[in-house]
């Protein structure tokens, strides 16, 4: 049944199981067959997955559905299909929101079948170019010696030069130098902010490849609210949360840059890892896999801290709009937190928008 399904709403070129034999010589690549295999049994084709999929939403085809995705993986481990363009362009249409796993009846782990497929295509064949220079991108030393250069050619004159020139038009860049922000000089940070009151404990902040590069604002106003609040906070040293590197198929760079942070952030005395990006959160939360030390969003923890410790809030006469994202809705399921923290604050009108998904996926908006 998934077989015909997958040929019917593929409309993709039928081989022979020839392909797979080639396959059959790598250990890796049968775990990930059987892997799949096995997860992918558990979907029934119900349907039920269609109207919380974003990118089904958008386009109305089955191959952009979570149970067509399913149904072509199930054709490509079996050698029912190849892994042509277009399978690979379906595949990675996906966005990785898992309002599927949400609603799906049979709790099929939608996550860890797209992962796996990911990785299975990076093995049998090898990653793109853009896989390839985003991986290189994301390492610490890159970064370090990337964004000066990024800052001297957006305050030298050199950026606008380029855009009048129309040179990153030429070379199909042009969509993503609009996503670059105003880049300021590089956030220092201390390895400890004592707390303003008699402390309350110690937490540890999670900042991220970016965060000291493009959410500056962001951890200065963290460090203030949590050291207010009557916390030590510190910033251990860390890497990469590595959910670039596990959701574009390469979960070993990803498992390793795990077990480094687990070494740097299972430390008993933290009563809590915090983050303010969700997609690191996320990728925390499931890699580190432990209950050692709780891996919380910062404002779920503040809110924790309310109801404990009563908090009073400045009126602010304001309305804002409040994205959700999908990370912190269906993986972590803390983004009730965000409402009911900002509802404690007198004045504030608050907008929660009901859009499914931004569509930035992590890299997904670089392509």
């Amino acid at each position: 049944m998934s077989l015909l399904i997958a040929l019917l709403i593929s409309g993709l070129h039928y081989i022979t199981p020839v392909h797979i034999n080639t396959l059959k010589t790598s250990g890796l690549l049968l775990q990930l067959k059987q892997q799949i295999d096995q997860l992918a049994d558990q979907c029934v084709k119900c349907g039920m997955c269609l109207p919380g999929c974003p990118t089904y939403q958008l386009s109305k085809n089955e191959n952009e559905s979570p149970r067509g995705r399913i149904a072509l993986m199930q054709g490509i481990v079996t050698g029912e299909l190849s892994l042509s363009p277009k399978v690979i362009q379906h595949l990675d249409h996906c966005l990785g929101c898992l309002s599927c796993e949400n609603i799906c009846p049979s709790k099929v782990e939608y996550e860890i079948l797209i992962d796996a497929i990911r990785e299975y295509t990076v093995a049998e064949k090898n990653p793109a170019f853009q896989e390839k220079l985003i991986s290189f991108l994301i390492k610490p030393a890159v970064q370090n010696s990337l964004f000066p250069l990024l800052r001297f050619y957006q305050r030298s004159g050199i950026q606008k030069l380029v855009q009048f020139a129309g040179v990153l038009k030429l070379m199909g860049l042009s969509q993503q130098e609009q996503l670059l922000p105003k880049l300021k000089r590089r956030l220092k940070l201390q390895p400890r902010y004592s707390a303003q009151q008699d402390s309350l404990g110690t937490v540890a902040l999670f900042i991220g490849c970016m965060g000291q590069h493009f959410e500056q604002a962001t951890i200065v106003a963290s460090i203030k609210v949590l050291t207010r609040l009557g916390y030590d906070v510190e910033v251990p040293e860390q890497v990469c949360c590595g959910a670039l590197h596990q959701h574009s198929g390469f979960r070993q760079q990803a498992a390793a840059l795990a077990k480094t942070n687990a070494r740097f952030l299972l430390n008993d005395s933290y009563q809590a890892i915090l983050f303010t990006a969700s997609g690191c959160g996320a990728q925390l939360k499931t890699s580190l896999k432990q209950d050692q030390v709780p891996v919380s969003s910062l404002m779920d923890f503040i809110l924790q801290h309310t109801r404990k410790h009563p908090v009073s809030f400045a009126a602010i006469e304001r309305t804002i709009a409040v994205h959700q994202p999908c990370s912190l809705q269906n993986v972590l399921k803390q983004s009730d937190a965000v409402a009911t923290l900002l509802s404690k604050i007198p004045g504030l009108e608050i907008i929660e928008l009901q859009s499914q998904c931004c569509g930035a996926a992590g890299k997904n908006m670089l392509s």
